[in-house]
């Protein structure tokens, strides 16, 4: 039973060769199961949508601000997503992403401190702390992509991580970087 229990931890895809980094927020029942990172629902929307730009899980380092299933899969608490934060900075340093793809607000949130991702949602940040650009979507959960017009906006900020991983792959800066 994952319910209320620790089971596992889910760390990441260990694609340490990507350019692009997806981080998200926690694992849910099939990343636990699997002890894969991004396999659920929202994970298979994520492959289908990256496709159509281009780009497969094969691109992406994946991991998360939080790297255990919380009970009834409720969203992370501060101090879950403080303790695991070094273990997020150290995949960070050791990847080197060109870009890091924050989906959801607490990932934007943990990797830049910023609020506000509806306004900021397909608008690349520099992030200091990291010496990155970071991209913040909509997370690709039914919650967001059964709605007409958050799939559209995750469509739309989905084809910013294209134009930007192509710039930054020509030596230039990410369009619309803030």
């Amino acid at each position: 039973m994952i319910e209320g229990q620790f089971l596992s931890n889910v760390f990441s895809n260990m694609n340490t060769d990507a350019r692009i980094m997806a981080v998200g927020q926690n694992p849910g029942r099939d990343e636990v199961e699997r002890g894969e990172p991004f396999v659920g629902v929202s994970g298979k929307f994520f492959d289908e949508a990256i496709a159509q730009i281009g780009l497969s899980r094969s691109d992406f380092y994946i991991s998360n601000i939080a790297r255990c299933f919380t009970p009834s899969n409720r969203p992370p608490s501060r101090e879950e997503m403080d303790n695991c934060r070094s273990f997020l900075d150290r995949e960070i340093e050791i990847v080197k992403p060109k870009l890091i793809v924050a989906l959801g607000s607490l990932a934007f949130r943990q990797l830049t401190g910023m609020r506000g991702i509806m306004k900021r949602h397909g608008k690349p940040v520099f992030s200091i702390r990291y010496n990155v650009p970071i991209l913040p979507l909509l997370h690709p959960s039914p919650l967001n992509t059964n709605v007409p017009e958050k799939r559209r906006m995750f469509m739309e900020g989905l084809s910013s991580v294209k134009e930007c991983i192509d710039a930054l792959d020509s030596g230039r800066e990410c369009p619309r970087l803030g």
